[in-house]
């Protein structure tokens, strides 16, 4: 999963340079087949067409598939080479297999077109993107005619040293204006020939005076508590905020996350949701769960039955969880515990794990689940009737999971900020960590994907769960 900063290497205007290049080297292509009589205009036919335009979309699908639009890629030549290579050979070989199902003959037995065609666009690609983009990029940074006031918030010596690495590195397009730090000892004072310009209770005063676009955190001595404090003081400001330290290692380690000027980071965009977003992920949520509602209620009548000839009890067990911005609902889930089981053992674990930050592993020999229950646990076919509150809204497909009010009541203010959106049936830290992660880093990975949202990171998930699913990964 990545998250890029936007550097001034505009998306929109390389997709277009792309859609330019694949006409030239067809064009190109076309030419030389003509002038060394290697194609007669005669050959040419609807089949063709039908090629191209299934070349066009696999080229341009593989470019963002492995990353030709990332700030990262672009700017680092061995790796952008490589990524062109492997989308143009991937596109290739897609456009032959497709030609024989579909049996377009036109591009199956024109094998020399093909490879003109693919060695046109490599060349072209190659010399647009490879070399002359990053060179125009360089010279545009060195004339300062890209610019990006930046503050560091911090200056200590993991600051100052991030600080010199940016302004010192040749890609970076930032203008480091200053520090805050609200250690006394240090105002007035100037590092690296860096000023600190005074203390956190001056962000928005600094921000204004200097024009400040983006923010850097980077501090390690400081608690979970603290930093959320100062996270949130600096979303105040509008400003994109970067963010390093210790207590955010999880993100780096779980997921791809961005570099700026070669230094990884935990980012936090401002976030203004688009209408657009909540209504199509709505209509797209439960269109999805009531088709899954329609195709598994064969597999739930016989879970159904089952549960019933196993264990006394209701076939559903209805948990009284926490939703979004702490409302109370009942989360349905097929019981896999005997009735009337004494909560007792739980309440026990959840407080040792979230007093004492410890992994999120389930009860292991809990005597409490039946045998059936096991199954349907490791398998996660419990969490499925959760669909129902989909459709009623109470939860969405993809969220931070729900805690139950005795969890929510013994968390910090700063953990219970993943309840500022809906409750999802999967997350990222089910995908990507799953009972592997402390309770701290699980709640990082939920505060990761609240600030990140969008249609593309939530159906990355829902197609990352299926495995997880498949292979009862971190279930009980």
């Amino acid at each position: 999963m990545k998250i890029n900063i936007r550097p001034p290497i505009h998306k929109s205007l390389l997709f277009i340079h792309d859609i330019i290049i694949i006409i030239i080297g067809i064009v190109i292509s076309h030419y030389v087949c003509f002038h060394h009589r290697l194609l007669n205009y005669s050959e040419i036919s609807f089949g063709h067409f039908w090629g191209y335009l299934i070349l066009f979309f696999t080229v341009m699908i593989f470019f963002v598939g492995n990353h030709l639009y990332k700030y990262q890629i672009i700017l680092n030549r061995p790796d952008h080479t490589l990524a062109l290579l492997k989308s143009l050979i991937t596109s290739l070989i897609i456009l032959i297999f497709t030609s024989f199902i579909f049996k377009i003959t036109e591009i199956s037995m024109g094998r020399i077109l093909l490879g003109i065609i693919f060695t046109t666009l490599f060349i072209l690609f190659f010399v647009s993107r490879v070399i002359i983009v990053p060179q125009i990029y360089y010279l545009l940074v060195k004339t300062k005619r890209i610019n990006r006031n930046l503050l560091v918030i911090g200056a200590g010596e993991l600051s100052i040293k991030k600080a010199r690495y940016l302004k010192e590195d040749k890609r970076s397009y930032y203008n480091i204006c200053g520090f805050l730090d609200d250690d006394e000892s240090k105002q007035g004072k100037s590092f690296k020939d860096i000023p600190v310009l005074g203390n956190t209770k001056d962000l928005k005063k600094v921000v204004d005076s200097y024009k400040i676009k983006e923010i850097f955190i980077s501090i390690n001595n400081i608690c979970h508590e603290s930093l959320q404090a100062l996270i949130d003081l600096c979303k105040e400001t509008q400003c994109p905020i970067h963010i390093i330290s210790e207590l955010y290692n999880i993100v780096s380690e779980k997921l791809e996350v961005e570099e700026i000027a070669g230094i990884s980071a935990f980012r936090l965009q401002p976030y203004n949701q688009k209408l657009g977003y909540k209504i199509i992920k709505r209509i797209f949520e439960v269109l999805i769960s009531a088709l899954l509602i329609i195709i598994l209620s064969p597999i739930w009548i016989v879970i159904a039955f089952l549960i019933k000839i196993t264990s006394k009890g209701p076939v559903f067990y209805k948990a009284r969880v926490i939703g979004k911005d702490g409302c109370e609902f009942d989360m349905l889930k097929f019981r896999s515990m005997y009735h009337d089981c004494n909560p007792k053992p739980h309440i026990d674990k959840v407080k040792e794990m979230i007093n004492g930050n410890g992994n999120t592993k389930k009860l292991r020999e809990d005597t409490r689940i039946t045998s059936l229950g096991k199954f349907l646990r490791k398998s996660s076919i419990d969490e499925f009737s959760q669909l129902w509150n989909v459709i009623k809204g109470d939860m969405s497909l993809v969220g931070p999971r729900p805690n139950v009010p005795y969890e929510y009541k013994i968390m910090n203010e700063w953990q219970k900020k993943r309840h500022s959106v809906l409750p999802g049936m999967t997350g990222i830290w089910q995908v990507r960590g799953r009972d592997e992660v402390k309770f701290n880093d699980q709640v990082i990975l939920d505060l990761y994907y609240i600030e990140n949202r969008s249609l593309k990171l939530d159906l990355e998930i829902l197609l990352k769960t299926i495995p997880v699913v498949i292979f009862g990964k971190g279930g009980v």
